[in-house]
């Protein structure tokens, strides 16, 4: 198959080892300096991302989206704090002889991606960070509460419930990702296990409850954040404060969205994504 054919539902996983652990991965999209990393939400995997999003991205750059330890097709046990997470990141994309990427966080990538902008400051271009929060966001301290009470649904209201909101228009725009997020037939990552579900969930909890250790100051680099207008699971709010906190942030806040802002507005994700990867 020809680079120009593979998109997201097409491009095959593969696999590298970094530091006894082998990382799942799928790379495509047109070829550039820099490419652009997806870290994913909370159990998501490499099928967790939207195809309209990642094509739309993948027509400007390179794409690189991959399972974390312990995750879907990776290897190893998954760490329950994201300082580990965000190590394990790094060590996938060294593996792969990459030296500056731009970085997608989404969720607990969210979080992945302030350590990385703090701690590899060197390694990261450009940020953009969807549906999530600074450390210390109250809303998280309810974390396992809400997890909990997702859990008691049918399938498809656990998505609904979790990334939209309860407005009609939110839930079909939710149905019709739910969709597109299972049209990849062959070749998908394994759903993520208990002991990882259990090691994110003490992970994002703790985001919420410990004292902060990124100065979030020091991440000099542009970010991107874009947030839904009513996310129950991060606190719209929140995402304020992180801007306000960053020194070289713009924000955006979707209409009648919740956590999967981006899943309800992709075409509107990319056209804001691309410009400001590009300019």
């Amino acid at each position: 198959m020809k680079t120009s054919e593979i998109n997201a539902l097409t491009a095959p996983t593969q696999y590298i080892e970094a530091n006894g652990i082998s990382f799942a991965y799928r790379r495509f999209g047109k070829p550039s300096a820099i490419p652009l990393v997806g870290f994913q939400h909370f159990t998501g995997t490499l099928d967790n991302w939207d195809p309209i999003i990642l094509d739309g991205l993948a027509a400007e750059r390179e794409i690189i989206i991959f399972d974390n330890a312990g995750v879907g097709n990776s290897s190893g046990e998954t760490p329950d704090n994201v300082l580990a997470m965000t190590n394990d990141a790094v060590n996938f994309i060294k593996a792969l002889g990459i030296s500056k990427i731009d970085v997608l966080g989404f969720s607990l990538g969210g979080f992945i991606a302030q350590y990385l902008g703090e701690q590899h400051p060197d390694l990261i271009n450009k940020i953009i960070i969807v549906g999530a929060a600074p450390q210390g966001t109250k809303a998280l301290h309810n974390f396992p509460e809400l997890i909990g009470r997702a859990q008691q649904k049918e399938p498809m209201e656990i998505f609904l419930y979790i990334f939209f909101t309860s407005s009609q228009e939110s839930r079909n725009k939710g149905k019709a990702a739910l969709q597109r997020l299972y049209s990849r037939a062959e070749d998908r990552s394994k759903a993520t296990t208990e002991q990882a579900v259990m090691a994110q969930m003490k992970a994002i909890t703790q985001w919420g409850t410990e004292s902060p250790s990124i100065n979030l100051k020091r991440i000099p680099h542009p970010v991107l954040i874009l947030q839904g207008s009513n996310d129950e699971m991060m606190d719209s709010d929140s995402s304020y404060t992180l801007f306000k906190e960053l020194p070289n942030a713009i924000l955006t806040y979707y209409p009648d969205a919740a956590h999967g802002s981006f899943y309800q507005y992709p075409e509107m994700f990319v056209s804001q994504a691309n410009y400001f990867l590009a300019n």
